[in-house]
């Protein structure tokens, strides 16, 4: 895989952090210490950024913003990817259905990105905000993974810097979410310790500490998905969300769906009741987009591993 230039990386790495904190302009010095980049090229960088309208400066202020020219491009990519809008279609209607909260994230790269919620505010902040990135590090991300190939499961694993333990684990649990057609990611997902890293990185994303932070966060407990095996229907559990894949046309992950858990423990046949309603909306935006749902039976190089009884 190709390096990025120092500048296109720059460029994007002001993009992004900027859409990840759209409340407020910031200063050139205030970029240089979130991003770990010198002024100079800060500066260059910028200077181009806002001749393409892509920023806007506030010259009372010094401070740097999105500029009209990413609108365009925000309504140019939303046209080329009709799963987005018909992914907040069916978020908007399920909000209303559920009374419950309703997120749609997307693969970036290496991150994901959250891009709209809807339905009801929760008294605290559960799924982010829109333009938030979390680095795809297991168990992070657990549904975008469940119908790839196993080279990239592996490096999703392998990135975690898990224990054998731990990804045979995983290896598991991704193979019920294939099956079943949902993930049920656990409250101790949103531990502290793992929000703390998260904030960490949504202010410094450049920062190889705060990944590795994040690595540690995720890496203390297995109780972060929850695998199904040995659980009665009337056991209780809190989750905090079920999610569940759009697809593209050729059959990959594009998008998640994602249902918001109540902030109390509900039954396992209450969750199952959920995620089957929550796959049904998925599969409405995915036939909207022209996605191909594909086999839930995938070839890999390895077997799953066992899943584990609670």
């Amino acid at each position: 895989m190709a390096r990025p230039a120092p500048a296109s990386a720059r460029a994007t790495n002001i993009v992004a952090f900027l859409t990840a904190h759209p409340s407020r302009g910031f200063t050139i010095s205030e970029l240089v210490a979130h991003l770990g980049m010198n002024i100079a090229s800060a500066h260059a960088t910028l200077a181009v950024l806002c001749d393409c309208g892509f920023l806007i400066r506030d010259p009372a202020h010094r401070t740097y913003m999105l500029g009209p020219a990413l609108a365009a491009t925000g309504f140019a990519a939303i046209e080329q990817n009709p799963a987005i809008e018909a992914a907040i279609e069916q978020a908007e209607a399920l909000s209303s259905e559920l009374d419950l909260e309703i997120g749609v994230s997307a693969l970036a790269g290496r991150d994901v990105i959250f891009l709209a919620r809807r339905g009801p505010q929760p008294r605290a902040t559960s799924i982010g905000y829109p333009g938030d990135r979390t680095p795809l590090l297991a168990p992070i991300g657990a549904v975008f993974l469940a119908w790839a190939d196993d080279d990239t499961v592996a490096a999703w694993l392998g990135r975690a810097a898990l224990t054998p333990a731990l990804e045979e684990l995983y290896r598991g649990v991704l193979a019920e979410i294939r099956a079943r057609g949902f993930s049920v990611p656990l409250p101790a997902i949103a531990a502290p310790t793992v929000v703390d890293a998260m904030t960490r990185i949504r202010d410094e994303p450049t920062d190889e500490d705060a990944e590795q932070q994040l690595t540690g966060a995720l890496a203390k407990t297995d109780e972060m998905l929850l695998s199904f095996d040995g659980l009665a229907g009337s056991d209780e559990i809190a989750v905090k969300t079920i999610a569940a894949p759009i697809f593209d046309p050729i059959g990959r992950v594009l998008l998640s769906l994602s249902i918001t858990g109540p902030e109390h423990p509900i039954q396992i046949d209450h969750i199952l009741e959920l995620g089957h309603r929550l796959v049904q909306s998925a599969a409405i935006a995915t036939r909207q987009a022209r996605g191909r749902v594909p086999s839930r039976d995938l070839p890999t190089a390895t077997a799953a591993g066992p899943t584990r009884r609670r």
